[in-house]
């Protein structure tokens, strides 16, 4: 039996800002709708698709950094990642919600969980830290 080979990926840099940046490991999964693959992260709710992995991983990208771009600009970051189920100290330490209170508390994402087949990985992303 061939073994799948385990993806990794550090999905950094999306969003490029003068100030500092905190890393932190959210998962992503890979799912397909129909002849669509999707990446989806739901520790920030934020989703990438295209017809493969890698368009799919692209287009996540792109959302991503528009995630940070827009709530940067509206200074609703760390609101936005609270609500999300983060916890946030001193603007330089960010904590994401694991996986299983995600299931917990995001319905979309327990009916994926619940009845797609997925593809899940730990992925490391850049925060800025805002002003």
């Amino acid at each position: 039996m061939a073994e799948k080979k385990q993806k990794q990926a550090q999905v950094s840099g999306v969003y490029q800002t003068n100030d500092q940046v905190v890393t932190v490991h959210v998962p992503v999964i890979f799912f397909k709708e129909e002849e669509t693959t999707i990446a989806y992260c739901p520790a920030l709710n934020v989703y990438g698709y295209g017809t493969d992995e890698e368009q799919a991983e692209e287009s996540f990208k792109i959302a991503l950094g528009e995630f940070f771009r827009y709530s940067l600009n509206k200074k609703t970051l760390i609101p936005e990642l609270e609500a999300l189920g983060w916890v946030v100290k001193r603007k330089k330490k960010f904590i994401p919600p694991v996986f299983s209170t995600l299931l917990d508390k995001n319905p979309e994402f327990k009916t994926i969980f619940d009845t797609r087949n997925f593809t899940k990985f730990d992925t490391g992303i850049s925060i800025p830290i805002p002003a």
